[in-house]
């Protein structure tokens, strides 16, 4: 080898230790996280016709299949409306606090995502509901009937992945595929 090629093979094997690291760390938060955040914003005029954002955050528990996110979650929540409105909409997963090594550096992704209601007297919403009783507990056979409650199918489109300090890549896909690692530059 080359003397000059020796900083290049080292760099190019850091690169690599890292986008490993990064895809361990996204298998995890997608494997452990139980709660998606779900962030809408819907323009508005205000009675003094000035332009404004509603933002209304949200919380709701998950399931994921075959790359898919699906969220069961009632109506009366302003995302869910916003949601059933087809407002701009940005998705999150964060780690959980207790677990993370460093409060500051949580691993999170947020994501875009294609969006579609899946209607209640279909069997996809019966397997889903299903899935979602079963990791998630009873409570759902209780609020299934509740018609105030709509399934999301949510499929990722891309988005950003941190792992930590100046470790953050855009990804793509259901699957979140690293793309490029993200810089200052």
């Amino acid at each position: 080898m080359q003397p000059n090629q020796e900083p290049e093979h080292n760099a190019a094997k850091v690169a690599l230790k890292s986008r490993r690291k990064a895809e361990r760390a996204r298998d995890l938060l997608l494997e452990t996280a139980q709660t998606l955040g779900i962030i809408t914003a819907t323009p508005y005029v205000t009675e003094d016709n000035v332009p404004a954002i509603n933002i209304a955050p949200g919380q709701s528990p998950f399931v994921r299949q075959d790359g898919h996110f699906y969220c069961f979650a009632s109506e009366l929540a302003a995302h869910v409306r916003a949601l059933l409105s087809q407002a701009d909409v940005r998705f999150q997963l964060i780690e959980d606090e207790q677990s993370a090594q460093n409060i500051w550096a949580r691993i999170r992704l947020t994501f875009l995502a294609d969006v579609k209601e899946i209607i209640r007297d279909s069997s996809q919403f019966d397997e889903i509901c299903a899935a979602i009783d079963k990791r998630h507990g009873p409570v759902m056979s209780v609020i299934k009937p509740f018609t105030d409650f709509h399934l999301f199918e949510i499929t990722p489109i891309s988005g950003i992945l941190v792992t930590g300090f100046a470790s953050a890549y855009d990804v793509k896909g259901p699957g979140f595929e690293l793309e490029d690692h993200l810089t200052s530059s």
